[in-house]
């Protein structure tokens, strides 16, 4: 029977190596942990692949259909063609590491 939360929180820790681990209520916990994560490393989803919608379809209203039914279903859609796009993406990256090594970028905490 696994410990309760009270039990978690009263154990008194102790020292494993370099690291410290809580006492005996330790398999409880990661062995399910365990389980779970070599679940999820067996099961391979399917790639995910929104639905891409043309910028001209939005601007002239004939993919509106196209963009709620992929909004209703997966709530993801990708806009291609948008114009200036690719020149706008450029200009960004090329400028993301001066505005990174800015003194306001610096000071602020993520």
């Amino acid at each position: 029977r696994p410990p309760s939360i009270r039990a978690i929180a009263d154990a008194e820790p102790r020292q494993l190596g370099n690291s410290f681990t809580t006492s005996s209520i330790d398999h409880h916990i990661f062995k399910p942990m365990l389980g779970l994560s070599l679940y999820a490393l067996a099961a391979d989803p399917p790639p995910f692949h929104p639905v891409s919608i043309p910028h001209s379809g939005l601007v002239d209203g004939s993919s509106s259909t196209a963009l709620i039914s992929a909004l209703a279903s997966s709530g993801v859609v990708a806009i291609k063609g948008i114009p200036g796009y690719a020149a706008l993406r450029s200009d960004i990256l090329t400028a993301t590491p001066a505005c990174a090594a800015t003194p306001a970028a610096a000071a602020h905490t993520f």
